[in-house]
């Protein structure tokens, strides 16, 4: 699991964080920042301006570039 903070305008407190299985989180093609896949299937798009940290296991952040 994964936790996003993020500026959330729509918020009271004008920040949101989110729980997301670590391999749900991609690079956004909409925006410059990361995309979640969400539990219900949605998608959220957060530039990387508004991403205050993503806090994962350090084997959950690993990527395998040695494969195209």
């Amino acid at each position: 699991m994964a936790k996003i903070a993020y500026e959330d305008p729509e918020d009271p407190d004008g920040r949101a964080e989110v729980n997301v299985d670590a391999d749900q989180i991609s690079e956004s093609g909409k925006v410059h920042g990361v995309r979640l896949r969400l539990d219900d299937g949605r998608y959220l798009h957060i530039p990387s301006a508004r991403v205050y940290w993503i806090e994962m296991r350090e084997e959950e952040g690993k990527v395998d570039y040695s494969s195209p």
